[in-house]
């Protein structure tokens, strides 16, 4: 992508998150209250799923991931640690897809009706609108603290193989495959199991809290925090899961192709 085009497109997206954000915002002050008590009422995780959904994520990571190689290193050997790991993200997708279906099926509480689904992904695009403006105004403000060896590991292999076959192996784990299993993982099973002790609120700012805190640098975690929280309460008022990998897939999307206009 060109600068002049990836200008461009900075430009309409962060207008239409400028809109986005005005039209909730509206909505939120003349509305009812964002998190309502008996919002949904979907029946919490049993109280398990959440430490063995912890096990299984240490266990997997443990045995199947590799680290990234140093600067340096040849292009096939990080290609092929790319895919080991991405193949790692796809195996803790199932397996923690695997204790949610099993937690579902002990629950006695049926499950709430999901909204259609061209409906969910509405609340994808909304979400994701709505995430934009906010984190690129906290990202700038932890810009000066930033240094090229505190940007995401996947980031900086874009940054060296921009046009490759490196590419390809980012994009496909960053934006194919992470968010289902990281969706998976905070909203359907961390921030529905913190509902058996803590409020909606809080339990969403957890949540955002541990999913901001894997990230590798400070930096990156506090400018990760307004996606973390769209994407908590865009899980806790519609329940859709697809809606918030979606706005996981775009985000990182929208990174990947700002990395390849920079200069």
């Amino acid at each position: 992508m060109s600068s002049q085009a990836h200008f461009v497109l900075t430009v309409l997206l962060m207008l239409g998150s400028l809109a986005t954000c005005s039209v909730l915002g509206w909505r939120a002050i003349q509305g009812p209250p964002l998190l309502t008590a008996d919002n949904r009422r979907a029946a919490t995780w049993p109280s398990w799923l959440l430490p063995v959904a912890i096990f299984c994520w240490l266990v997997v990571s443990i045995v199947f991931s590799r680290r990234l190689p140093e600067d340096g290193a040849d292009t096939e050997a990080i290609h092929d640690t790319l895919t080991r790991n991405t193949m790692m993200i796809a195996i803790l997708f199932l397996a923690l897809a695997s204790l949610v279906a099993l937690a579902r099926w002990k629950s006695p509480a049926p499950e709430p009706a999901l909204p259609p689904i061209h409906r969910q992904l509405v609340y994808g695009l909304v979400g994701f609108l709505a995430c934009l403006l906010p984190t690129a105004i906290v990202f700038n403000l932890t810009e000066p603290y930033r240094t090229d060896a505190d940007m995401h590991p996947l980031l900086q292999l874009i940054e060296q193989d921009p046009s490759g076959q490196l590419l390809l192996a980012v994009t496909i784990s960053a934006v194919l495959v992470a968010p289902w299993a990281e969706e998976m993982a905070f909203r359907v099973i961390m921030q529905r199991s913190l509902l058996r002790i803590f409020s909606p609120s809080l339990s969403i700012l957890l949540t955002a809290v541990a999913f901001c805190a894997i990230h590798p640098s400070w930096q990156d975690a506090v400018a990760l925090l307004p996606l973390a929280i769209v994407l908590g309460v865009t899980y806790h008022r519609t329940g859709s899961y697809l809606a918030v990998v979606l706005i996981h897939m775009l985000f990182n999307a929208v990174n990947i192709l700002s990395m390849m206009a920079e200069p």
